[in-house]
């Protein structure tokens, strides 16, 4: 972390950079000043490398003030902490319009310094998973990388993270189930060591955690032996470590370098915990294609001669092998796409179900399918739909829009409830992939983005209605409760906030 500070009493400039070089975090001090104007002249030329700037305010020339306010205009990534002698000051309001991160009293307390800059790194961190740094080049992972006392962890929920939906309704209670903070609350040097940030996906967590400089005996030191009790399960989660990475500057590079691997390397029914080197990055084994390729072969003709049994027998057998070759889901997921290609192009195209779209559907199959079990029922009944409409079986089609009807009136009737694509499913007798199916042909929509639909949409008119409703409370009435996780999903759904929503209708 990059590091800027400016002071003009030389002795306590000198004190501030001692210290902060003393501590084992990688922080680095990329310039100094003594007075306003030293400070703009950096801050014009190498603003984009500063990450905290940590400033007194009564300083020569131009103030403290002055400069946080440049910054807040022209280089709103820096984070700025005031450093003054005073316990309370008068400026305090204007110092708070301009964001500054937090304040230090003189005279420097060692460890309340160390509080503040791991306070700033990890916001830091937040903020660079998300952009990209500008002075960042592309190609920066590829340097040599050393030991910078931080280690990194990507976790990810369920066996097909490439497909994780945004709106998967299962993950928010995964996650408390899973209680990440009780992995770390054991050890009590380690509560300031560490940070759980939450990932581009409800699926994902980012661990970032600082190894302490001083532990006792039963202090734990690798991120990778706190959390392997994860892989006791349930629920199926893969967790890629990078325990040597570049720093925060170059995290987000790293976490897309942890998703992509993660991608590759994720199971069906198998948790994993990995480790991410550049030794390691080859491609998983591939499967034996011409032996896959001899299964498509089979189960299109059988699709063909509309063979029901004998094709639900051989697609079991189909499944066994996909298990007993232990692929990655990535490499099932084109399996899965090539076999419906593969029956599908094999009949006339007057029978195909033409509203079928292979991408999502094999997606939806692997996302619905916490094992093999749930992989092969979720299949059956995929199939079992294509045979009904190859049959010309009238009544079904019929019968069909009749249960939508009845689904799309209970979910109308019951979103304010804890209900999901495979409490539905269930009460309905259905699969979940094959719902999935269905009611994507009947509304365009997945069940899952449906209720969230009338759930966002029933929170508008709520806050339409009154502006003075607590978030809170509209939240638990239209079926959350966690109300942070309510404003994740109506800002995706709408572009904004609840709070942002109340004030432009105002």
């Amino acid at each position: 972390m990059n590091i800027f500070v400016i002071e003009d009493e030389p002795p306590i400039l000198r004190e501030i950079i001692a210290v902060i070089q003393s501590f084992d975090e990688n922080y680095k001090i990329i310039g100094k000043a003594q007075n306003g104007q030293e400070a703009m002249d950096f801050l014009t030329a190498s603003g984009e490398l500063v990450d905290v700037m940590i400033t007194d305010i009564q300083i020569p020339v131009l103030s403290g003030l002055d400069l946080i306010a440049y910054t807040h205009q022209h280089l709103p990534h820096i984070l700025c902490i005031i450093l003054t002698g005073f316990s309370s000051f008068d400026y305090a309001h204007k110092a708070i319009r301009y964001n500054v991160f937090d304040y230090l009293l003189k005279p420097i307390d060692e460890n309340e310094l160390h509080r503040q800059l791991k306070k700033a790194y990890a916001q830091k961190c937040v903020d660079y998973i998300r952009n990209r740094p500008e002075d960042t080049p592309e190609d920066s992972i590829d340097k040599p990388r050393t030991d910078t006392g931080c280690q990194l962890a990507l976790l990810s929920l369920g066996s097909f993270p490439m497909f994780a939906s945004l709106y998967n309704e299962l993950f928010p209670e995964l996650w408390k189930e899973l209680d990440l903070h009780a992995l770390f609350e054991k050890y009590p040097d380690l509560q300031e060591n560490y940070w759980i940030i939450d990932g581009l996906t409800l699926g994902e967590k980012i661990i970032l955690y600082m190894v302490p400089d001083t532990c006792d005996s039963t202090c734990v030191k690798s991120l990778p032996n706190l959390l392997e009790p994860l892989l006791a399960g349930p629920p199926v989660i893969t967790m890629a470590v990078d325990t040597r990475f570049l720093g925060i500057r170059n995290i987000h590079q790293s976490i897309l370098d942890l998703r992509s691997f993660i991608n590759r390397q994720a199971r069906l029914e198998t948790s994993q915990l990995l480790f991410y080197t550049k030794e390691n990055l080859t491609p998983a084994p591939e499967p034996d294609y011409q032996k896959f390729h001899s299964y498509c072969q089979r189960l299109s003709s059988l699709f063909v001669q509309k063979s029901v049994p004998l094709f639900e027998a051989e697609l079991k057998n189909y499944v066994k092998a996909i298990q007993s070759d232990n692929l990655t889901t990535a490499c099932v997921y084109r399996l899965l796409q090539d076999l419906f290609h593969s029956c599908l192009q094999a009949v006339d195209d007057t029978l195909a179900e033409p509203q079928l779209n292979i991408q999502y559907t094999v997606g939806d199959v692997l996302m619905l399918s916490d094992s093999y079990k749930a992989l092969t029922d979720n299949l059956l009944s995929i199939f079992a739909s294509l045979f009904e409409n190859m049959l010309k079986l009238e009544s079904v089609p019929r019968e069909r829009s009749k249960i939508l009807l009845k689904i799309d009136t209970y979910m109308k009737e019951h979103f304010t409830e804890p209900i999901s694509t495979k409490s539905v499913a269930e009460l309905f007798g259905f699969t979940p992939a094959y719902l999935s199916k269905i009611f994507r042909e009947y509304k365009s929509v997945t069940p899952a983005d449906y209720i969230i639909g009338l759930r966002i949409n029933k929170a508008k008119e709520l806050l339409r209605a009154d502006s003075k409703c607590k978030i809170k409370e509209i939240a638990a009435f239209v079926g959350y409760e966690d109300s942070l996780y309510f404003s994740k999903v109506f800002k995706k759904a709408t572009g904004m906030s609840p709070r942002q929503f109340i004030e432009d209708t105002l």
